[in-house]
């Protein structure tokens, strides 16, 4: 599967997403350490996300869509843990998602099986 396709901003008009690409872009950035973390789950070129961070570019549809799946999800995953814990929590094996990775199960299926692990994980937090 190659790079999903590139949508470009109007030249010398930076024009935002009415979605805030930029400002979810600038999170996720900071939440995985880096533009080449980030462009390496979304499966896009490592330009990408410093490009839709500054309104160069907009993510094509597929990627936005993941962007804005991946956004919510470590959104919530903080309001349970520090950001590098959320992180890692991503990446790693998941028993409630049968050992899948929350990420891969994110990429396949969207975030609804994500957002109920979760929520597991935040009521075993607090009973």
């Amino acid at each position: 599967m190659g790079a999903p396709a590139r949508t470009r901003a109007p030249q010398g008009a930076e024009q935002p997403t009415p979605w805030l690409a930029d400002k979810r872009t600038g999170f996720l950035v900071s939440a995985f350490g880096g533009s080449s973390a980030l462009a390496g789950i979304l499966g896009v070129s490592r330009s990408q996300p410093g490009k839709w961070s500054k309104g160069e570019e907009a993510p094509s549809p597929e990627s936005a869509r993941l962007l804005l799946d991946l956004d919510h999800v470590m959104a919530r995953a903080a309001l349970i843990w520090p950001m590098s814990v959320a992180q890692e929590w991503m990446v790693g094996s998941n028993s409630y998602l049968e050992g899948a990775r929350p990420i891969d199960v994110l990429k396949t299926r969207g975030s609804t099986e994500v957002i109920e692990a979760l929520d597991s994980a935040m009521a075993g937090s607090f009973s």
